[in-house]
């Protein structure tokens, strides 16, 4: 039968060891200095060395003479101890041994003597799940175990250990494991193993890792089952993973509010094989690494000249505060995604409520259910409408708005079509990247049926005073340029005031005064 790698190569002595250089230090130190505690509690990530540290550190302080900090292996204890069927150190799963009858028998254990070392060694992995019965049975042991006693309690769930298991105990956190070294490890044993692999091939093993050593070695076990010569390409296919540019074109699609072009994505990929919460987390790591270009000019990928373009672009098209939002969305329903029957439709509507143009998309069915009832109440008497009274408002120093002056319009349509939704958009977001705070946030409160495109005029239709922001000439300006980088788009400031004509506007504003208005 075949061993698994990370069985295969589980480091026997400190130097082995990866990542957890801190740990292993204050252990080493320990050892050598002949302070040894009565009880210490590993926690940390899955697959970080826990495990295997405590297996180490028991063999070490039995071992007759330690080199550096870790057990010779030539000596009579540790050949004693590296037998499975030894006495003196007692692995215990949690999990599976989690009543009080378990720990009882513990504790009636504790008082015999070690027979190969100086040390009787408990390891009880996955700690957290004793129940509180057991809990309080390991108590007292645990405070005052006799003097050739030592516990070693692994966790990868710390905050569920109660206070007093935690008050004593000597506590060590192991971290999660950089890339780079992950990286290393596995070139070093794709080299022992005789497998050929390109290093873009391991890096994408490494990342597929997380952090986890274990997790990194059971990916590359995977991969060198498939072939001795291990590609990128190949890497990908073995692991349902994809490269940057399937992210890169779903990011698109989200970024242009593209609804069908989400959907489209999103049906290729799972027909590709990739499962939705595979899909979820590269577009959460792509979205990370635009944040990070966007923010330092440099991703936390290694991406090829191309990818890196295509990044850019996408990057020079949002900013940071619409790609936070799509990560706690997507964040938001992961654990849905998980647990649901239908994952594919709560990615894609998590996605789809990111889109600029949804909600104006159901006003439009609004508007046309409204038109088809018109249309069926035609010849009917109908109460006649006094139409909004209209005001062009232009902005002093621009020659352009002089001209848009002249400009007529019928007034809001309440409808916006899709190329004013889209272009309404890019403003919005153009404003955000600028940090426009106050002009964005009145562009955002307006309904998207107050802005419409007739022609290459951008007319923007505004209620009451508020039309002083937009026509304020600074203002003007800036949404001026935004839209001369999509085209040669003039904007047009109008504004209205329902159902109040201008001679009632100027005759309210005049109560009071000894003025005699005369038509």
């Amino acid at each position: 039968m075949k061993t698994a790698l990370y069985r295969k190569y589980r480091p026997s002595t400190f130097d082995g060891v990866i990542g957890q250089d801190v740990v292993v230090t204050t252990l080493t130190n320990q050892i050598e200095k002949g302070a040894i505690s009565h009880a210490y509690l590993f926690t940390g990530s899955r697959g970080t060395g826990k495990t295997s540290c405590a297996k180490i550190f028991a063999r070490a302080i039995n071992c007759q003479s330690p080199v550096g900090g870790s057990p010779c292996g030539q000596c009579e204890a540790c050949k004693a101890l590296s037998s499975p069927n030894n006495l003196d150190i007692v692995e215990m799963d949690a999990a599976s041994n989690n009543g009080v009858d378990k720990i009882r028998d513990l504790r009636e254990s504790v008082g015999y003597l070690p027979s190969a070392g100086k040390y009787k060694v408990y390891i009880i992995d996955e700690v957290h799940m004793l129940s509180g019965s057991a809990f309080n049975a390991l108590l007292k042991t645990l405070e005052e175990p006799p003097s050739h006693v030592v516990f070693i309690l692994c966790t990868t769930e710390v905050h569920k250990l109660p206070a007093t298991i935690l008050s004593r105990c000597m506590r060590f956190d192991f971290r999660l494991v950089s890339t780079d070294k992950l990286f290393a490890l596995v070139k070093d044993i794709f080299a022992k193993e005789g497998i050929k692999a390109e290093d873009k091939a391991i890096m994408h093993i490494a990342k597929l890792g997380e952090g986890s050593v274990r997790d990194t070695l059971s990916v590359a076990d995977r991969c060198r089952s498939a072939s001795d010569n291990l590609t990128y390409d190949l890497v990908l296919d073995i692991t349902g993973s994809g490269n940057n540019e399937l992210a890169a074109r779903l990011m698109d699609a989200v970024i242009s509010s593209d609804v069908g072009g989400i959907i489209r994505q999103i049906e290729s990929l799972v027909s590709g094989g990739k499962s939705v919460s595979m899909i979820s987390r590269e577009l959460n790591v792509y979205a990370r690494d635009m944040m990070m270009l966007i923010a330092s000019g440099d991703t936390a990928s290694d991406l090829a000249a191309d990818s890196l373009a295509r990044m850019k672009a996408l990057a020079d098209r949002t900013d940071i505060a619409f790609l936070v939002r799509l990560v706690r969305t997507i964040g938001g329903a992961d654990s849905e995604i998980r647990y649901s029957t239908a994952p594919r439709i709560v990615l894609e509507s998590a996605l789809l409520s990111l889109c600029d143009n949804v909600s104006s998309q159901r006003t439009n069915r609004a508007a046309d259910a409204d038109a088809a009832v018109s249309t069926a109440n035609a010849g009917r008497a109908v109460t006649p409408q006094v139409a909004p009274q209209r005001e062009q408002v232009s902005a002093p120093s621009d020659s352009k708005m002089s001209e848009a002056k002249s400009f007529g319009s019928a007034g809001p349509k309440g409808v916006a079509d899709q190329k004013t939704l889209e272009l309404l958009g890019y403003v919005r977001r153009s404003l955000r990247k600028r940090g426009d705070v106050r002009l964005f946030g009145e562009y955002a409160a307006l309904p998207d049926g107050n802005v419409t495109l007739m022609g290459n005029k951008f007319v923007v239709y505004v209620e009451g005073d508020a039309y002083l922001i937009f026509a304020d000439p600074e203002s003007f300006a800036t949404v001026q340029s935004i839209l001369a980088e999509k085209g040669d788009y003039v904007l047009t400031v109008e504004k209205y005031e329902k159902g109040v004509s201008p001679l009632e506007q100027i005759k309210e504003s005049l109560t009071g005064l000894e003025v005699k208005v005369t038509k």
